[in-house]
């Protein structure tokens, strides 16, 4: 390591403790998160606002996951979350409960929506870009691993400070993810183990059938994203018998590795950035982070760039494969709340929706079961109308295949009287009838 890059790392290094004490009234905490959430910097931010040492300081990312011991009531005066997706259920809880708030945006304009309209006019140093980096290289490079996602544009601009925490546990992967020391104003050090999610071995009868009817869908060749969730992992193992696969998506998980180590993820039909794994943040088992470190197949990108449509549609065959929770019999998809009950957030599903219409040979597929056990018995997920409050992740306007373990409705081109018939018959067979009634009721 050339030896100016080491003098200056020593004179940008300081204590947890000291870096929390950056920390001032108003401020604005922008954290890079999942693998990258630099755990023990906001634990120590955290237990000086528990100590209500600052006000009115927000933190704006993908997260909390692991620092989350002081996501309290008492504590959101002092310091509260302002998130574009709820990973945790005690995420999801604070922004239920109101001590949490809930950044609507799409995934791919979070980084526009940052830098144009929610710090571009802050002060100098009142905004602090804080990432877990991988150790710094000997040409002075810090890698941001395993989610490059929206941290780079705001840590470029000139009225922010960044804060680098370094934890030899991260990989060094290649791609959009690189910054240097000389645009780094502080570096904290702490090891610790990286947020992981269990490996996906099985699933219920209902997701195995899903992911049936989808591999008969899926041709040779295609470039695919899996959305997050247990049958978009179970999927991906089923894949295993097709060829040639490409990747593009937001969150690489261990299905990706699986298909990879194959040979069945080859990236040698891709059109764009061929041969290659694109991604903006990975999410999944010790092992995959593993695989990922220094494997010239995997390349991280800013979500800016993995979430663009017109990007995405320059991947042929692009196949798009997410979530929803409730499906309207117009194809209106709610995919990020029950009700007015958040329960996710936007995420990409719309970035991938439109995407993959726009690349040749392209299909964009929301799945979901046809039924749900709820407190009251249950109870049909393709209804009527959704439930009051529910938020339209994905409008009618855009869908295009909606997909149950009952059979795959195609709705492009179907006028509404169309869609509801292609909906009903993916239904669930106790739940035709009273839909056809409740059709009737709506002219559909």
């Amino acid at each position: 390591m050339h030896s100016k890059f080491k003098e200056e790392y020593k004179r940008k290094y300081m204590s947890l403790e000291d870096a929390a004490k950056l920390i001032q009234f108003g401020d604005k905490i922008v954290s890079n998160q999942c693998v990258c959430e630099p755990v023990g910097l906001l634990n120590a931010i955290g237990k000086r606002a528990m100590a209500k040492e600052f006000d009115d300081v927000e933190y704006l990312g993908f997260g909390p996951t692991l620092s989350e011991d002081w996501l309290k009531p008492e504590v959101y005066p002092h310091l509260r979350v302002s998130t574009m997706f709820m990973i945790t259920p005690k995420v999801r809880e604070a922004v239920n409960k109101g001590y949490a708030d809930f950044y609507p945006v799409h995934l791919g304009s979070y980084p526009k929506s940052l830098t144009n309209y929610v710090i571009k006019d802050l002060p100098p140093g009142k905004t602090k870009v804080v990432s877990s980096v991988a150790p710094m290289d000997k040409n002075g490079y810090f890698c941001t691993a395993t989610a490059p996602l929206y941290f780079h544009e705001p840590a470029r601009m000139e009225n922010t400070m960044v804060i680098l925490e370094v934890n030899e546990n991260q990989p060094w992967v290649y791609g959009d993810n690189f910054i240097h020391i000389s645009q780094v104003d502080y570096i904290v050090e702490n090891t610790q183990p990286l947020f992981s999610i269990p490996a996906v071995t099985e699933g219920t009868a209902e997701d195995i059938a899903i992911a049936d009817i989808l591999l008969e869908m899926i041709e040779d060749g295609s470039t695919i994203q899996l959305g997050i969730g247990r049958m978009p992992n179970l999927l991906g193992k089923l894949l295993a018998s097709k060829h040639d696969l490409g990747a593009h998506t937001e969150m690489l998980g261990d299905a990706y590795k699986y298909l990879w180590e194959l040979g069945v993820l080859n990236g040698k039909k891709k059109t764009l950035s061929p041969e290659k794994i694109c991604a903006c943040f990975a999410m999944g088992s010790v092992e995959t982070y593993q695989w990922m470190n220094e494997n010239p197949a995997v390349e991280m990108r800013r979500q800016a760039w993995t979430n663009n449509p017109s990007i995405i549609g320059q991947n042929h065959k692009m196949v798009a494969i997410n979530q929803a929770l409730e499906v309207d019999l117009t194809g209106q998809v709610a995919s990020e709340s029950i009700g007015p009950r958040m329960y996710s957030g936007t995420g990409g599903q719309m970035d991938f929706t439109l995407g993959s219409q726009l690349s040749p040979g392209g299909k964009a597929f929301i799945c979901l079961q046809s039924t749900a056990v709820t407190k009251n018995g249950r109870v049909s997920k393709i209804v009527p109308l959704l439930k009051h409050g529910s938020v339209i992740t994905t409008p009618r306007q855009e869908v295009n295949y909606i997909v149950t373990e009952y059979g795959a409705a195609q709705l492009k081109g179907k006028n509404l009287k169309e869609r509801a018939q292609e909906l009903i018959s993916i239904s669930h067979p106790d739940f035709r009838a009273e839909l056809r009634e409740e059709a009737k009721k709506l002219d559909l």
